[in-house]
């Protein structure tokens, strides 16, 4: 009898099923492989996504513009929640997942984004042409302007602002919206390829939360509580439409009590102040409110808990400050307390921080920049970045020239824009940077006119005419879109889409293709229907204006009119005081880095600082109450119950974004302005 045993082992398998293993082995893997690849962008996603951009930015302008009634609509939130809940119809019509969703929301997050830099944009060239007068010098401003910025017809300009009554020639406008897209495209691209350079070391170095970014991942599923929450979903959660119901019910009854004052409300917030009236706590009566706002809560939810206790720990530090100069008698210079030079300093410490600590990554990637990735002591290739990081080093320069120079052309001196745009760029990244770590709900952190304030308030205007020349001033004047305006800080929305499409498992080249195109379609659209906004309504009734404009038309003729003082004999000298508060708080941040860096558990973060200066009074009361209940969390039932109770704050900022965006501006359309007004949810801004 033949033996079975062949040199003491047993036979293996039939070759057969050995490649019958294999070839499973190998479907198995490339199914894992193409589970876990990034989704690529398809056609059918672009051009809904482009449709929706077009759509949501005509809504804009007739909202915000014509009606008003635009305030606290998140037009890329409402339209994930629309695509979501009507997900079994959208996706048989179209063919569509949460994937092609997640691309639909960063497509319109970036494409309404530009509202704010056209609204206020507008007005900038055509206020001077429109309001000159004999006594205001206005016409000496307008002369300063290049033919190629805008047209110069008097009668195309009091259409603009008085409305047209019959057919209006919109082709001298063709090509100044061909301009200035392009200028705004380069700002934008500039501030992408900066994204690109600091993705990596933000994402993967530092660990930001990103608190922004979890509200759509929990919304289209991509994201769980923990690795111990249940698979049901956030909209299966019960806890997630407890907070939806409680932030729901809080904005009902803001519109019900509009309707009928009689019915009792929270309110956007209370006023705290009023009970500051006697000398000298009446110090603090100004902006002393708690804003009842459950987005903010349930964002700062996310936030590290040293962010949040500093957030609302500045505030009073700053009421602590004008109390003590109002009780000990000192004189309060014109302007005090700064808020917004205090955060000019803040935001300049806080980089000169970020760059020092982040020194060994900034030095391995000059290192891959110059040297190529992988090379030694340089960074590797970042696949998650869409262009390599010499590119992105090269478009970030050449940008930033472009912009430069764009103002050179326009006769200013060669020496102001590098100092402007250098602090418009500061600002849009420190700003960015502190939103992906602290969850800011609104752009409007960062610091207003001081990219062009903190020229004039440090040298003067006189050093600014050069032989009785004014284009340095009007110029810096009309700027007023991007350093009173919230187009720079969209900034974080690049960052933002570039985590979702990480997280998600989407293509960073198609995102940012995406984004890209985004951004152009939504500038033209943007710029196209608000001019003829302005020709059939006129500029002077648009956005809450009677006779004389609107806010962005208001602000417009505030910076002309300090031109023209000038231009009439007055000049400003420097503002020591307000140097000094400049000064003195980019001091104070860097003392609370160093104390930071040597106590490792001091409870302190510049950031918060840096967060709280411009709009603490709107950002301390939520920061307080989400910094309050994580510590009662995390004392008595500890990261479990943390990561238990995500869905209830996930549902509050959800909640507030249907009602917002969605239930109110419906109702808006058909109740009396006086009604917009009492029931206005957001008027602390």
């Amino acid at each position: 009898m033949r033996s079975t045993r062949t040199g003491g082992r047993r036979p293996g398998p039939p070759p057969e099923l050995v490649h019958m293993a294999q070839r499973s082995d190998e479907m198995e893997a490339r199914s894992a492989a193409e589970a876990i690849a990034p989704r690529g962008l398809r056609l059918r996603t672009l051009v809904v996504a482009l449709v929706i951009v077009v759509a949501s930015v005509w809504l804009s302008v007739h909202q915000n513009m014509v009606q008003s009634a635009g305030g606290g609509v998140d037009y890329a939130l409402a339209a994930l929640l629309v695509l979501v809940l009507l997900e079994p119809v959208i996706g048989r019509l179209f063919g569509l997942g949460r994937r092609s969703y997640l691309y639909i929301y960063v497509a319109t997050l970036v494409g309404v984004g530009v509202y704010d830099g056209v609204s206020r944009f507008l007005p900038v060239y055509t206020a001077a042409q429109y309001f000159a007068a004999p006594d205001n010098n206005y016409d000496q401003i307008v002369e300063t302007y290049p033919s190629w910025f805008i047209p110069k017809d008097p009668e195309l300009m009091r259409q603009f602002y008085e409305g047209a009554t019959g057919p209006v020639n919109l082709m001298p406008w063709v090509q100044t919206i061909g301009v200035w897209t392009l200028f705004f495209a380069v700002l934008w691209g500039t501030l992408l390829c900066i994204c690109v350079l600091l993705r990596r070391h933000w994402v993967e170095d530092e660990r930001l939360a990103f608190p922004l970014v979890q509200v759509p991942l929990y919304i289209t599923g991509f994201a769980r509580a923990s690795q111990h929450s249940d698979d049901r979903g956030i909209w299966r959660q019960p806890l997630m439409w407890a907070g939806f119901g409680v932030a729901t019910v809080h904005f009902a009854t803001i519109m019900a009590h509009g309707a009928n004052p009689s019915l009792p409300t929270l309110g956007p917030g209370y006023n705290l102040g009023q009970f500051f009236t006697e000398h000298p706590l009446n110090a603090l009566s100004v902006h002393f409110l708690f804003v009842h706002n459950p987005h903010l809560v349930g964002l700062a939810y996310f936030a590290p808990q040293d962010v949040c206790f500093s957030m609302f720990f500045f505030f009073f530090l700053v009421k602590l400050m004008m109390l003590f100069y109002r009780a000990t008698g000192l004189e309060e210079p014109s302007g005090f307390p700064f808020f917004w030079e205090m955060a000019a300093g803040a935001f300049v410490g806080i980089a000169i921080y970020y760059a020092w600590s982040g020194r060994g990554y900034f030095r391995r990637l000059w290192r891959s920049i110059v040297a190529g990735p992988g090379r030694e002591g340089a960074l590797a290739r970042d696949p998650m970045a869409p262009i390599s990081y010499r590119l992105a080093a090269f478009g970030a320069v050449t940008g930033f020239l472009f912009l430069c120079a764009w103002y050179i052309a326009a006769g200013m001196s060669w020496w102001i824009p590098p100092i402007f745009f250098g602090l418009i760029v500061l600002f849009a990244t420190i700003f960015t940077r502190g939103r992906a770590e602290a969850g800011i709900g609104s752009l409007a952190s960062f610091p207003f006119w001081q990219a062009s304030r903190q020229i004039k308030s440090f040298l003067g205007t006189e050093r600014l005419t050069p032989d009785g020349d004014y284009t340095n001033l009007s110029m810096l004047a009309s700027l007023i879109f991007l350093h009173f305006g919230l187009f720079p800080e969209t900034m974080t929305y690049q960052i933002e889409g570039l985590k979702i499409s990480e997280d998600a498992r989407l293509s960073p080249r198609g995102m940012t293709g995406l984004m890209s195109v985004a951004l152009v379609l939504g500038m033209l659209a943007m710029m196209w229907f608000a001019v003829n906004a302005f020709y059939e309504w006129g500029g002077n009734t648009l956005s809450a204006g009677i006779t004389e404009g609107g806010y962005h038309v208001r602000i417009t003729t505030t910076e002309l009119t300090d031109v023209n003082t000038v231009i009439k004999g007055t000049h400003s000298p420097p503002d020591r005081a307000r140097n000094m508060f400049t000064i003195g708080a980019l001091l104070f941040t860097l003392l609370i880095v160093v104390v930071r860096v040597n106590w490792l558990r001091f409870p302190l973060h510049p950031l918060g600082l840096v967060m709280t200066l411009p709009y603490g009074y709107a950002y301390w009361g939520p920061f307080f109450a989400a910094w309050l209940v994580k510590w009662g969390i995390l004392k008595f039932g500890g990261i479990r119950m943390y990561h238990a109770l995500i869905p209830f704050f996930i549902g509050m900022i959800v909640g507030q974004i249907f009602s917002l965006s969605i239930v109110w501006q419906v109702v808006a359309l058909f109740m009396p302005e006086q009604w917009r007004t009492l029931a206005d949810p957001l008027s602390y801004f």
